[in-house]
């Protein structure tokens, strides 16, 4: 090995076994220990990462490869890579954890194949460049997989592991394509079997559980089922012959598997399950994204809770709506869309605001515990500081005690190595809780101004948080007319007070929200 040649480490990456063929460990070997001769650097040491992902730099061998660069500090000039994307797919942990660590040792990065990248301004930009494309690329694929798999699961195929009573198959498609769905398993009859018996409607689901066992059907693992599996096995619609996951935003499609029970038996289970009346073709669950006022909004007749249900229109669309259908309603409380109920609703939080006392009380809670927590950062922050320092002047004492001839070389070289270490560490925890103190102190300032927004709250929360939010406000339920689109009168929460939008407004117009019990007369409430 020639002396006066630079020095280099070769870094090679492939994150599948497919990517074998195309840039496979050898292929790469090949082209960086090629590039690296015709530079005149000597590759001295190699790293391997098999089937690792480069959108992180959470890699064993990237680890190690950087504390042999810190090992050998002043000695390495270069880290070589087929290519940037070999590098990584993420320019944010690429900057933070690969680059700055190496450019503290004087180590720059190579790329094999793309000899824009060198140490002029423009080869650092296309280094950025290359790396945010991979990550591009990265971001492409994980969406087309996400679209591929939506688009199965809304044609009928299964694409999650098999349930009690079926197995995994691949049919073809239209387009001669293998595709996955399920088949029916040697214990497909006894599943029909639970599930009829259930349909019957005289036995609970503790008999049931006892019944299962008595018949021989068990878990896939040969183990007796629990009240809670026979619980699932019941509510899936799977059985039914139906695909309904996160891809069919949990609607029933038609599935291309075969069915173990009928849809009407299906049916009846659902409402033996939940005691009430349920719609094929709805998602059977107690809490549906397309009913979230459901349980709140009470009938103006007679006071109880509004029905939600998705009748077929006449172009076989389904039409979610609130009614009542109790005999003493019928006739008088009209259907209404369920998109209409929930405009008016935002509407109407958005005349509600937090009563100025509770507010300000809100606020200074908010500050104070956020306060707190951004304290305990910033003594870690200053503890790393503190250490930082600390080794900063551990550093240049024993460099001095080198000059003056107290320690070794070797004593020097060790000790600095592991003072950088420490450095490293700390200086990567440091920017960690900076990240953090930054984020808390724009949480302070955003939870403070999106509180008076009630409207805005409700609508970009998910289902549990608008229930749990809307049942604070109206602890008593939302009286609704639906024949006007006027909300009745209801108690309101003592946190927050209406506030009208227009002045002199005919009575009939007038909301007819009541204050909660305890209030004085002399607030805004109408």
């Amino acid at each position: 090995m020639n002396e006066n040649r630079k020095k280099a480490i070769g870094y090679i990456r492939i994150s599948s076994i497919r990517q074998i063929d195309n840039e496979s460990p050898e292929t790469q070997k090949e082209i960086i220990s090629r590039y690296a001769d015709s530079q005149d650097i000597d590759v001295i040491e190699w790293f391997f990462d098999e089937a690792k992902s480069g959108k992180n730099a959470d890699r064993q061998e990237l680890q190690n490869l950087l504390a042999f660069a810190l090992k050998y500090k002043g000695k390495i000039d270069h880290v070589i890579v087929y290519n940037m994307r070999r590098a990584s797919r993420d320019l944010e942990s690429y900057t933070t954890q690969v680059r700055m660590v190496l450019q503290t040792k004087g180590i720059t990065i190579r790329s094999a194949t793309e000899s824009v990248v060198d140490d002029t301004k423009m080869g650092r930009f296309m280094e950025n460049f290359l790396v945010l494309m991979g990550q591009l690329d990265n971001e492409g694929k994980a969406e087309v997989t996400v679209d591929n798999m939506r688009s199965l699961a809304e044609q009928g195929y299964w694409q999650h592991p098999p349930i009690l009573g079926y197995e995994i198959t691949k049919i073809i498609n239209e387009r001669g394509k293998p595709r996955p769905t399920l088949k029916k398993s040697k214990v497909a009859d006894k599943v029909k079997a639970v599930l009829e018996r259930y349909s019957l409607g005289d036995i609970t689901k503790a008999e049931l559980t006892r019944y299962a066992e008595g018949i021989g059907l068990v878990s896939r693992y040969g183990k007796v089922l629990s009240e809670d599996s026979i619980n699932r096995l019941i509510k899936s619609s799977t059985y039914a012959g139906y695909v309904a996951d996160k891809f069919t935003n949990y609607e029933l499609v038609e599935g291309k598997h075969p069915a173990i029970i009928s849809p009407q038996t299906y049916e009846r289970n659902q409402l033996i399950l939940y005691g009430k009346n349920t719609r094929l073709g709805e998602k059977h669950t107690s809490k549906n994204r397309d009913y979230p006022l459901r349980g709140l909004i009470l009938c103006f007749n007679c006071n109880n809770p509004l029905y939600a249900s998705a009748p077929t229109t006449g172009n076989g669309q389904r039409s979610p709506r609130y009614h009542c259908a109790r005999t003493s309603c019928r006739g008088k409380v009209a259907s209404v869309r369920a998109s209409v109920v929930h405009d008016e609703f935002v509407t109407l939080l958005a005349a509600l605001k937090p009563s100025e006392e509770i507010l300000k009380v809100y606020k200074n809670i908010l500050v104070k515990e956020a306060n707190s927590a951004l304290d305990n950062l910033n003594v870690r922050i200053a503890s790393n500081r503190y250490e930082l320092n600390k080794i900063s002047k551990l550093r240049s004492s024993t460099i001095k005690k080198f000059v003056e001839g107290s320690i070794t070389q070797v004593e020097k070289d060790d000790f600095i190595n592991d003072l950088d270490k420490q450095k490293l560490e700390a200086s990567t925890e440091l920017n960690t809780l900076e990240n953090q103190q930054s984020l808390r102190e724009a949480d302070i300032e955003l939870a403070i101004n999106f509180m008076e927004s009630v409207d805005r709250q409700w609508e970009i929360s998910d289902l549990d948080l608008q229930q749990r939010f809307q049942s604070m406000l109206f602890p008593r339920g939302l009286v609704y007319d639906s024949s006007t689109g006027n909300f009745g009168t209801s108690p309101i929460s003592e946190l927050y007070r209406y506030v009208s939008n227009k002045k002199d407004l005919p009575e009939p117009e007038k909301s007819f929200l009541v204050a909660g019990p305890g209030l004085e007369p002399g607030t805004s409430w109408l």
